[in-house]
């Protein structure tokens, strides 16, 4: 999805009174980066901007671009990059809620 469908379904959202899409955080636990991505008919799609996934250098950077969208929350979630290394079964990712208000 690209970043302004994302905006645009945002800000129409709040317009109409409807709920915002589920948004994602994504990072691997062996990652320096994080990625925006929205749940759209049960499927993550990465948020993209020339058809290249965004990229932030830190979980702020994505809070900070999230705030400026309006958005309140989204999960974080963090992909196991060492899940071959475990017992079966392995969850291969976790999701924790951010919390986006500035104080």
């Amino acid at each position: 999805m690209r970043k302004q469908q994302l905006e645009h379904w945002v800000h129409a959202d709040k317009q109409a009174d409807h709920a915002i899409p589920k948004i994602f955080v994504i990072s691997c636990a062996d990652s320096t980066s994080y990625q925006l991505a929205v749940e759209f008919k049960h499927k993550l799609e990465p948020i993209v901007i020339e058809g290249q996934p965004i990229k932030y250098a830190s979980i702020d950077q994505v809070k900070d671009e999230l705030a400026r969208l309006g958005v309140d929350s989204a999960y974080l979630r963090l992909h196991n990059a060492y899940d071959e290394c475990g017992p079966d079964p392995v969850q291969m990712y976790h999701d924790i809620e951010l919390s986006i208000i500035k104080h």
